[in-house]
């Protein structure tokens, strides 16, 4: 799949966008899926070719990471389009029901279990905070339902059917810290939500840190939800880094960043990570400018996929701020599992999960793809510089191989 296709696809689908709209189901099925919820005989590979695959979305689209949330649906849902457009897969459309987890555990447990047993749904794709995801996912294991991610951060789980396609912490931190070390100095100070991805990924950057001759001087933590950042930051500013790493998700990144500012944190202070993603310029605009960042995707990339991508976004969302990495993330999430669907020739999950690890994708973010052994994706990522809400790339890196080791299979 070349990039050239990947245009070639986001034109059909303006060109027919009266006759190849979105299939968005919402299916009331008496038949329940496969796995240790199965009520009856399990579908096979030949019987799936019969009807359209059923592709279940869990996503925060109301709660703390609904700004994430939506940009998940967005971004499938444009992925769907695409793929409609082209053919479908397997000749049928893609039929996509979206569920809110609200970014709570249990719900992400329940709405999965929803999707698995009453909507039938062949394969699973969400959602944004890490404990979430582990439910989600478990719910899907259980049920031998593949399920991936798209949200930046590792897992804290594997299966021979689970497929992330975020950047791990490595791909995000390992070329970023001797840069902004580079430009600020070695004392560190690290900051983010207390659940599992910002101390995974403070553990992955304090090593790197240490590598290049840099130092954490704070490492600081906070609820979900937090109102409040001024203990967090006094005791940031106490320390006196030369620069801040953030690992703070969601309508938090927005309060932090702010309060940042205001009690005077960030005057001549270098500030990066997750509070300098796309989504949030239009809430932080001015304390974002100057900054840099590494993202997996930009949408000032140069190249014809991303100039289709980025003018069907535009022309379905009518939003001419950045476009966030993970609606690109999602979208070419859905077109990977479509060919990876395609190539097993039915819905049967051995088969897709076996074809997961084969099939390579020219677009948005590379060359993308997985590995067999840790199912780590493989993907560019891009050096950004932000001004006036422009995500300009100053450099794209090489992919980064992330040999991690954990079980999957």
């Amino acid at each position: 799949m070349e990039t050239a296709s990947t245009a070639r696809r986001l034109n059909r689908r303006r060109a027919t966008a009266g006759i190849a709209a979105l299939a968005v189901a919402t299916l009331a099925l008496t038949a329940c899926g496969g796995g240790s919820f199965a009520g009856g005989a399990d579908e096979g590979a030949a019987g799936a070719e019969d009807r359209a695959f059923r592709l279940g979305l869990v996503a925060p689209t109301t709660g703390v990471a609904s700004l994430e949330g939506s940009s998940l649906v967005m971004g499938a849902k444009l992925g769907i389009e695409a793929v409609n457009a082209d053919g479908g897969v397997l000749g049928h459309p893609i039929e996509l029901v979206v569920v809110d987890d609200k970014s709570d555990a249990a719900t992400s447990t329940q709405v999965t279990q929803q999707l698995i047993r009453q909507n039938d749904v062949d394969y699973v794709l969400g959602t944004i905070a890490g404990d979430t995801s582990v439910a989600a996912g478990s719910v899907a294991a259980e049920a031998d339902v593949p399920f991936s991610t798209v949200v930046n951060g590792t897992v804290e789980y594997c299966s021979p059917h689970f497929w992330p396609f975020g950047a791990s912490e490595r791909m995000m931190v390992e070329d970023l810290i001797p840069h902004m070390i580079e430009q600020y100095g070695p004392s560190v100070g690290l900051v983010g939500n207390d659940y599992i991805f910002p101390h995974t990924y403070h553990a992955v950057a304090s090593e790197i840190i240490a590598e290049n001759g840099g130092e954490v001087v704070a490492e600081e933590y906070s609820p979900l939800g937090t109102a409040d950042w001024q203990p967090v930051i006094g005791k940031l500013g106490n320390a006196d880094p030369d620069w801040i790493l953030t690992a703070v998700v969601g309508g938090d990144a927005v309060s932090f960043m702010n309060q940042a500012d205001q009690f005077g944190l960030l005057t001549d202070r270098g500030v990066t990570g997750t509070t300098s993603q796309q989504e949030f310029y239009g809430a932080l605009g001015p304390i974002l400018d100057g900054r840099t960042t590494a993202l997996q995707y930009s949408d000032q990339t140069p190249g014809a996929a991303n100039e289709a991508f980025v003018a069907a976004y535009r022309e379905e969302h009518g939003d001419n701020g950045s476009i966030s990495a993970i609606a690109a993330t999602a979208y070419e999430a859905v077109r990977f599992i479509a060919a990876a669907v395609n190539a097993a020739g039915g819905y049967d999950a051995d088969a897709i999960s076996e074809q997961m690890s084969t099939i390579r994708l020219d677009g948005l973010l590379g060359d993308l793809g997985f590995r067999e052994d840790n199912h780590y994706v493989s993907s560019d990522m891009v050096l950004v510089q932000i001004d006036g809400g422009v995500y300009s790339t100053v450099e794209v890196l090489d992919p980064i191989d992330d040999t991690t080791a954990r079980t999957c299979s």
